[in-house]
């Protein structure tokens, strides 16, 4: 039964606040825990209840009710703001958050507002947690390289091209032995357009060979334009921007398919004479697809990039999901 309106006289009160604080200092959490929860109730709320309700919450492990409870704490933006931040910061890094840690700190000393005697604290959990960050990020880059060369051992596409994509969102480079797998046959298409564009995302400056559909050739990740970003594909993308208008769905279908088609392709793309047999391409496939009847055509000028398009469009659908 919850107290209601009724007030705590204030000999109680003062019992249980003497009483919580000694059983902090005799580590009884559980004990403390529960008086100052019983204060609480009786609407009896200050700084040093808050602050201890906070201690007891961190030393039981019970951490999430603890963020939960300091991050309200720290949305009144009272007096005590950055007594409650440091103890946040505390329990981000006992957690593990380390980039939550930094960027609250971050956007805490870029305010200018932080008090002296709190910068050196600060600057200090914020430089353990970089530390800390990296540490971590290597121990799971490891657990996902080695795990990606089991998956090449298992020929396990799907498993290779979603543990790249793990690879390639932390700050780890791609080592030798990922970029080898750029010229190894057995390797899915989509595979290696994930591991060139990790390359291209951290900036590796350096020609790399490519092996895909027969095709071999060097490229400079830093130096390959984005996929959608090739003169060919501002180009085919310009030849069937005039669906859309007419035929929306017809036009979705086409820029999906070119969007796999380029993607599979990646770093390779086709020269800018082609454009008009893959855009027609693109049409004839479209219109199959959504059974719309045209006039018969010549098709062997586009037959070739046909049954490419189709082709790409299946390796994409066999590893990614839309």
């Amino acid at each position: 039964m919850k107290p209601g309106n009724i007030i705590l006289f204030p000999k109680w009160q003062k019992v249980l606040e003497e009483e919580s604080v000694a059983a902090i200092k005799e580590k009884k959490f559980e004990e403390a825990l529960e008086k100052l929860d019983n204060l609480l109730s009786y609407d009896v709320k200050n700084h040093e209840i808050y602050t201890g309700k906070l201690i007891c919450l961190m030393e039981l492990e019970r951490y999430v009710e603890a963020q939960e409870l300091c991050e309200s704490l720290i949305e009144e933006k009272d007096s005590y703001y950055y007594q409650y931040i440091h103890i946040y910061l505390t329990l981000l890094f006992q957690t593990d958050q380390y980039d939550a840690l930094i960027d609250v700190v971050a956007v805490e000393l870029e305010s200018g507002n932080v008090p002296n005697q709190l910068k050196e604290p600060f600057k200090q959990l914020y430089s353990m947690s970089e530390k800390m960050r990296l540490n971590v990020e290597l121990e799971r880059s490891n657990i996902y390289l080695d795990a990606l060369f089991d998956a090449v051992h298992q020929d396990n596409h799907i498993e290779q091209w979603r543990l790249v994509n793990k690879l390639s969102k932390t700050t780890i480079q791609p080592n030798e032995k990922v970029i080898s797998l750029l010229v190894d046959e057995h390797i899915h298409p989509l595979v290696k357009t994930s591991i060139y564009l990790w390359m291209k995302r951290i900036g590796i400056t350096k020609s790399i060979e490519v092996h895909k559909f027969g095709i071999k050739m060097k490229a400079t990740p830093s130096e390959t334009p984005e996929i959608n970003e090739s003169a060919i594909a501002k180009e085919i993308a310009s030849r069937i921007k005039e669906a859309e208008q007419s035929n929306p769905s017809l036009y979705e279908v086409m820029n999906t398919l070119l969007g796999h088609y380029l993607y599979a392709l990646y770093p390779i793309a086709p020269s800018l004479d082609e454009s008009p047999y893959i855009a027609e391409a693109l049409l004839q496939i479209g219109n199959d697809y959504l059974n719309i009847a045209v006039p018969e055509q010549e098709r062997a000028e586009v037959d070739k990039y046909i049954q490419e398009i189709k082709t790409t469009d299946l390796l994409y659908a066999s590893i990614i999901e839309d």
